[in-house]
């Protein structure tokens, strides 16, 4: 048995490094709403951490129409042969320690700390030059630069550029150059290089379409899953499209050509397998992508970011192929809402507006809340088809 456990602060936790990281409010307010997403992904024969009587309720509720997996219960510690949280860090080693999960089934002190480095945004710059070496072509090259007076030279060069700090969640770490350095520029980088050691500078890139290839890394090495078609508002991630992987292919190729993106792909399976090997790593993993203007043409560039971890598309992707009528469209969402009551608001009319449709155990067509939503629910995922 595998235990799955929901935890999407990993980003900020590794940006901490530290074992006893306690994430704020709104990071532990998501971790609680959407506990019970890995129902959907970890497989019947799997378990699933969930926090309280809510999403244990929510969990039998669904059983009834889906094939999911299992609540955990203290009781099955004897039963997990393996952990696969949302995420690697100290922080979730010692979380499942506390939870009685016996250690020599736990990954190696050495095994988390791989996994850290590996999140680096540095990791994207590695990527891209093994690209480059298998003629790959690919954008101007970023940059990590240590020195303050390093990025305030190439912040000042550029008309526009990204600076990025190595670790840091969804949508945050990032600043935005406009040719100068200006004073709240100048206060991000100097204190990312004080925390983080350094900092991540890229060339301003003007995006068509964002995307990503996902992937599984284990025992036998590394397996391409599918592609992710996603939303981001400003970088924090806020949905993806439902449809078969082939629909989604067909999508980019009106900005890439086909050959283009199966070539990237098979040279990412070996750079990822050498990058993983000997790390310990094993689940899921993606790379996010972007077409871009480039003048008259439009570009890829074949390694935004290295997700090494479990991400939106792939849940979106295992949605789709294990519980969507294949044929059926539709789009896989992740809400905030500011006040209390507006998801439930929201949920009440997506249930009255989208009626459910369910065949065999796949949806045809409506509306399906995947984790519990109440009045005091703050983000919801869902699907609308």
């Amino acid at each position: 048995m595998i235990l799955h456990l929901f935890n999407p602060e990993n980003d900020l936790a590794l940006a901490d490094g530290g074992a006893n990281y306690c994430p704020p409010p709104a990071a532990a307010q998501i971790a609680y709403d959407l506990a019970s997403l890995p129902l959907w992904f970890a497989g019947t024969e799997n378990a699933v951490a969930l926090p309280d009587g809510n999403h244990l309720q929510f969990c039998e509720d669904i059983s009834d129409s889906f094939n999911i997996a299992l609540p955990y219960e203290a009781s099955m510690a004897s039963k997990v042969e393996r952990c696969r949280p949302w995420g690697w860090s100290a922080q979730m080693k010692r979380r499942f320690k506390a939870m009685g999960i016996p250690a020599d089934i736990l990954p190696a002190d050495e095994v988390v700390n791989a996994v850290r480095s590996l999140s680096n945004r540095r990791s994207a710059i590695k990527i891209l030059s093994e690209l480059k070496v298998r003629g790959v072509e690919v954008p101007p090259m970023p940059l990590y630069l240590q020195d303050a007076d390093a990025v305030a030279a190439f912040v000042n060069s550029m008309p526009r550029c990204v600076v990025k700090a190595p670790w840091s969640g969804s949508g945050k770490g990032i600043a935005w150059g406009i040719g100068r350095v200006e004073t709240p520029m100048e206060h991000f980088y100097k204190g990312v290089i004080k925390r983080q050691g350094g900092v991540v500078c890229e060339h301003f890139l003007e995006s068509v379409q964002e995307f990503a290839m996902e992937f599984f890394a284990g025992e036998q090495g590394v397996s391409f899953v599918g592609y992710s078609l996603f939303d981001a508002n400003k970088g924090s991630y806020s949905g993806n499209l439902l449809a078969p992987d082939d629909s989604i292919e067909n999508i980019l190729s009106q900005s890439v050509p086909l050959e283009t993106l199966h070539n990237v792909r098979a040279h990412l399976l070996e750079v990822l397998s050498s990058m993983l090997r000997g790390s310990g790593y094993c689940g899921y993993l993606g790379v996010d992508m972007m077409v871009y203007r480039s003048g008259e043409r439009l570009c890829l560039n074949p390694c935004m970011e290295l997700n090494l971890r479990m991400n939106m598309g792939v849940v979106s992707r295992l949605f789709y192929d294990n519980y969507v009528v294949h044929g059926s469209e539709g789009r896989f969402f992740v809400d905030f809402y500011k006040k209390p009551g507006e998801a439930y608001k929201c949920h009440m009319n997506n249930n009255k507006n989208h009626p459910l449709e369910v065949r065999d155990g796949r949806i045809y067509r409506g509306y399906l809340n995947l984790s519990p939503v109440t009045p005091e629910s703050r983000y919801a995922a869902y699907v609308i088809l």
